[in-house]
């Protein structure tokens, strides 16, 4: 859970509209650890409507509600992973080549057969799934560096650095979507890796 003591020395960080940066109707932040073995992400999501249909690896959460983590560790932006997970813990992942100008759709080629091998998951609600009248609902992820293969450091080692960027996606009703971004991206288009953030390991 995402109140573990574990957390409390990550800083966080707040997600807000894609596109200005301003704050989103609900509070969102995320939070990043690592060790040798994961990259840990967590995200801490307020939400008064908690739900999600999808159960099967790989289904399309993201027409629904889930957070999302866009991971580049070459720090080549036309190459990243996504992986994102649904308050019922469904998990889609992909690896992404990316060749998209600012206003074309050029060279984009998913490849979902990938799987994060090796990646744990935990969902926590604040509530009851499918029910009004939630608090919230809260995600982790533990990564293992092995299934994000980019950079020449294998483990990562302080002063490296990653692009990232982490999303959400809430919904009332399926494709009625608001999106929240750490990073802004210009448009309500998520895969606009020039606008990535920078992680810098510690």
């Amino acid at each position: 859970h995402v109140d573990d003591p574990w957390w409390a020395e990550a800083p966080a960080v707040s997600l807000g509209d894609p596109v200005t940066g301003a704050p989103g109707k609900f509070n969102t932040t995320a939070k990043l650890l690592y060790n040798a073995r994961y990259l840990y992400i967590a995200f801490q999501c307020e939400d008064d409507y908690v739900w999600g249909t999808y159960t099967e690896h790989d289904d399309p959460i993201w027409k629904q509600e889930c957070v999302e983590a866009f991971i580049c560790p070459s720090g080549k932006m036309r190459q990243y992973y996504e992986i994102n997970v649904s308050p019922r813990n469904t998990v889609f992942d992909s690896y992404i080549l990316n060749g998209r100008g600012e206003d074309g759709h050029a060279g984009y080629c998913p490849f979902f057969n990938y799987t994060c091998e090796g990646l744990i998951t935990k969902v926590h609600i604040d509530g009851e799934l499918g029910v009004k009248g939630a608090r919230g609902w809260s995600a982790e992820y533990a990564i293992p560096h092995a299934s994000l293969i980019g950079h020449d450091h294998l483990v990562p080692e302080p002063g490296d650095v990653w692009r990232l960027n982490l999303y959400r996606i809430d919904s009332y009703e399926e494709n009625k979507l608001d999106l929240y971004a750490w990073a802004e991206v210009g448009k309500r288009d998520f895969h606009r890796p020039w606008h990535f953030g920078v992680l810098v390991f510690g």
